[in-house]
């Protein structure tokens, strides 16, 4: 394991749409196992889209993540029974041996736990060890719930959960 990233963590902000759109398509590109949505569906969103989902991580509660310099993103998001939510976690592969994704993670927990969450939860393709064994270190444990990762996919999505 090479030497943690020095990264600035910070939430995304409204006018950050383009940046928000490039580290996703990355994401999507890289990893396509390992998020739901598909990088041929996610090419088509229009500029329009793309402003008004920035716009309303920034203003919602919770929010995307972004690790700058280096290439990573996440959500840390809310809902309205006061689940946190973490998704959206991808970091570029010359950054993922620093401690890049940990860093994320962590700064998500904290940032879940200032606007009082006590649960929180994810969901995580099955074949990504790499990121299943990063969320269980952070006291994720399995739910046993699980879903196909899309339609038609033979891949699952499991669903993991942190309390306390």
């Amino acid at each position: 394991m090479g030497d943690p990233i020095p990264a600035l963590i910070t939430p995304l902000e409204a006018h950050e749409w383009a940046l928000f759109r490039s580290l996703r398509l990355r994401a999507l590109a890289e990893s396509p196992d390992a998020f739901s949505p598909t990088l041929e569906e996610t090419e088509k969103t229009d500029e329009a889209a793309w402003r008004r989902i920035a716009g309303r991580f920034a203003d919602g509660p919770g929010g995307l993540l972004i690790a700058r310099p280096a290439d990573g993103l996440m959500s840390a998001t809310l809902d309205s029974d006061g689940v946190g939510h973490i998704g959206a976690m991808w970091v570029a592969p010359d950054a993922r041996d620093r401690r890049l994704g940990s860093a994320l993670l962590d700064r998500g927990i904290e940032h879940l736990d200032t606007l009082g969450c006590t649960t929180i939860e994810l969901s995580v393709t099955e074949t990504n060890t790499r990121a299943r064994k990063l969320y269980e270190s952070r006291g994720f444990v399995l739910t046993g719930a699980s879903e196909p990762l899309r339609e038609g996919s033979m891949l699952e999505n499991l669903y993991m959960r942190r309390t306390g």
